[in-house]
């Protein structure tokens, strides 16, 4: 496949493509012109909390978030899982509504590193007048196969670590943690609220997830109509585009031998693992069933955003039930080589395009803001934290309403 290709040039070849798989899928690997970087192993929390039994992050720390505020935290086993639930013993006495910010840390790090989030948005939003009146609670929990679930410490690693599954290691890990936020949304109250006279109950659910974290948070939007916001940090929407783009700088053989070519369905990338992705990945879903809606007539001339009606006929509930009536704002680092903004930028600009003014979801009640951080690699600096606690109070305080049709696209190469 050709690395200039058109948008509608590949969705032209994939009705084309005979196995199902490949005819959805296929072109995610070498549509668009790939990034040429090295992958380093980073802690992309470093610069917000002190290594819990280690050194302390001096030079560092102070950078983000140096000195986090205290707040009560209080230890459940749910479901089997060990989470913590911060902020409990600060809610005011008046407050029966309350939202719940789900915490998703990143990659080989453990829930403790999302601690200092919880403490500054919780005091952030405590300091508020209308904490009164509504809560704010934060729940963080293990990823699969991490911290206190570490079953496999080589699943966790990458090709070139010595995994050789690392992407459906990863893809399962992650979407494994989605469904346990799920998971643990449903039962949290019975533990947090067992009182028959406390009258507080969970009105409100936020996803917070940081790299790792970020590819779950985008699932748990998807597939939990309960979460009406989310904040991703350095976090893909494209699960097929950013493993292809990884295979290719690991040099793996599956993608080197046909140039990406036949990676899908490679024993690096296998007919299962595609099937999953199709399933639950956001640019898999919705570019997938646009792509399975397209008649084999097509014209490579037709926009992809210039939709036909049956094509629209076809998206849209799948868009309002995933998308509709939520906030989004997506965190990404300029110079982020481990998670390049490149990989999920064709299906954020698809989806800003089809969900601003004229686009065939304007009007869904979709807020997306995608936010880039100039010079910013795989890490959160000072700047995104500002976005995150930003943003995270307009939501609690309902001031940026989702007007039918707003999309704030936000800030490209945003510095406070």
């Amino acid at each position: 496949m050709n690395l200039g290709a058109t948008f509608d040039d590949i969705l032209t070849s994939l009705v084309e493509l005979q196995l199902p798989i490949r005819k959805i899928l296929r072109f995610y690997s070498t549509d668009f012109p790939l990034t040429d970087a090295a992958m380093p192993v980073t802690n992309p929390v470093e610069y917000t909390y002190t290594n819990p039994g280690g050194p302390a992050n001096t030079g560092s720390t102070s950078k983000s978030i140096p000195h986090p505020p205290a707040v009560s935290k209080v230890e459940h086993v749910v479901s089997g899982l060990k989470t913590i639930t911060y902020g409990l013993a600060e809610l005011s006495q008046s407050t029966t509504d309350v939202a719940c910010l789900w915490m998703l840390h990143p990659r080989l790090q453990t829930q403790e590193c999302m601690a200092p989030f919880a403490a500054q948005f919780i005091k952030s939003w405590n300091s508020k007048p209308q904490s009164k009146n509504k809560g704010l609670i934060a729940v963080s929990f293990d990823q699969r196969n991490h911290g206190s679930r570490l079953v496999s410490p080589i699943a966790n690693e990458a090709w070139r670590s010595g995994n050789e599954k690392h992407a459906q290691d990863m893809f399962s890990c992650y979407h494994g943690t989605s469904t346990d936020t799920s998971q643990l949304l449903d039962y949290i109250e019975a533990y947090i609220f067992p009182e028959p006279s406390d009258k507080r109950k969970i009105t409100q659910n936020i996803v917070f997830g940081i790299s790792l974290g970020g590819h779950a948070g985008w699932h748990v939007l998807m597939q939990d109509q309960r979460f009406s916001a989310g904040i991703i940090t350095i976090g893909c929407p494209d699960y097929t585009r950013i493993m292809s783009d990884r295979a290719r700088l690991s040099k793996r053989k599956t993608w080197a031998d046909t140039q990406g070519r036949d990676f899908i369905g490679s024993t690096d990338f296998p007919t299962g693992l595609a099937q999953a992705v199709r399933k639950y990945d956001p640019a898999g879903l919705i570019l997938g069933t646009l792509a399975e809606a397209r008649p084999q007539s097509k014209t490579q001339t037709h926009h992809h955003t210039d939709l036909t009606q049956a094509e629209r006929d076809v998206l849209l509930p799948l868009m309002s039930k995933t998308l509709g009536n939520k906030r989004i704002i997506n965190l990404s680092g300029g110079a982020d080589k481990l998670v390049p903004y490149a990989q999920g930028k064709p299906f954020l600009d698809w989806l800003k395009h089809v969900s601003g003014k004229g686009g065939f979801f304007e009007g869904s009640g979709l807020h997306f803001e995608d936010v880039i951080v100039d010079g910013a690699g795989h890490e959160v600096p000072p700047e995104m934290v500002q976005h995150m606690e930003r943003f995270l109070l307009e939501t609690l305080e309902g001031e940026a309403t989702m007007d039918a049709g707003k999309v704030g696209h936000g800030r490209r190469d945003s510095r406070i």
